[in-house]
């Protein structure tokens, strides 16, 4: 049986209407309800309505205390996507197998005649254009000749040792920088041109390199680099000016020393117009300071006109001095 008490519904355990409800089925369902009176001792609870009375907000539950000036949310740094963790071994091991050059199959000539061994599955995985050159090289003996032409012999080891393991040396890498930019953007090696990008941003950009480092930035697509060069030149235009790269650029690139030029006249007619500005707002409030006064005097002074002309006449001179 149903029965409701003060918003709330129970269910009578009743034998007649389990008796109902098996003997008879298809009788209708109001014949199995019971609505006389019911014991409270034989009141089961079945749903509660929620009645928005101020009585019933007194059981409510208490709300959670607020957290402690100490509890702060914990700040996990994001790993960079390069920075992944491998294993020293294993990177000792892929570097091992760079240096013995056991089972190697590709011999890459350098200008310098040196050799450089490699094998032609790991190149062809790590660049798709060496994978190309390997494809069209022709072999003999068993080996695949192929040959980087343009940069030093030091510059290919290390841009060969990079593709093996992705180790090298920081000494080595300062001196090959450049190199290595041009072989990474050449072959597509973006791990080695990001790691080149970010060397020659963390100090490794002179003012004697500069010059040098924006025309390569521009020819291997690296915009970010390009503009911490152009903002470099911007600030130290008269020392850099003066390098031997610049007058290297001047010869063979005249459209870029005149970008450069008019980046430098621009910064200048900016840093004037802020200087101009603030002047300005200078002046202002220093006219605001000195009006107060007379401001006051005229609010004091209405209704006689020989007071306020004279405070009239003191605005004007003070406006007047001020221009001056």
């Amino acid at each position: 049986m149903i029965q409701r008490y003060s918003g709330k519904f129970y269910l009578m355990a009743s034998p007649a209407i389990d008796s109902a409800w098996l003997s008879s089925p298809s009788e209708p369902f109001c014949k199995s309800l019971n609505v006389g009176e019911a014991h409270p001792a034989d009141i089961l609870p079945v749903l509660e309505a929620p009645v928005p009375f101020a009585s019933d907000n007194s059981n409510a539950p208490q709300p959670p205390p607020l957290p402690s000036k100490n509890c702060t949310r914990t700040k996990f740094s994001k790993r960079p996507l390069d920075d992944i963790v491998v294993p020293k071994e294993t990177k000792d091991a892929w570097d091992n197998l760079f240096k013995e050059g056991y089972g190697a199959d590709v011999c890459i000539l350098t200008n310098e005649k040196s050799c450089v061994l490699a094998h032609s599955n790991v190149l062809s995985i790590a660049s798709p254009v060496l994978a190309n050159v390997l494809r069209l090289s022709k072999v003999k003996n068993g080996m695949r000749y192929i040959k980087i032409p343009g940069v030093p012999h030091g510059a290919v080891c290390m841009f060969i040792r990079f593709l093996y393991s992705s180790c090298y040396e920081e000494e080595e890498l300062q001196k090959f920088v450049l190199h290595l930019l041009v072989l990474s953007h050449f072959y597509s090696i973006p791990s080695l041109k990001r790691v080149c990008i970010c060397s020659l941003e963390q100090g490794w950009l002179t003012r004697e390199n500069v010059i040098d480092v924006l025309q390569l930035a521009r020819n291997c697509d690296a915009p970010r680099l390009a503009f911490i060069c152009v903002r470099m030149v911007v600030k130290n235009f008269q020392s850099i000016s003066l390098t031997e790269g610049w007058r290297a650029m001047r010869r063979a690139n005249p459209a870029l020393e005149q970008e450069l030029v008019e980046s430098v006249v621009e910064a200048d007619t900016r840093k004037q117009e802020r200087q101009r500005k603030m002047e300005e707002k200078k002046v202002y409030l220093q006219l605001h300071e000195a009006m107060r006064p007379s401001f006051t005097f005229a609010r004091t002074a209405v209704g006689r006109l020989d007071l306020v002309v004279r405070c009239v006449l003191v605005i004007f001179q003070l406006v007047k001095g001020l221009k001056l």
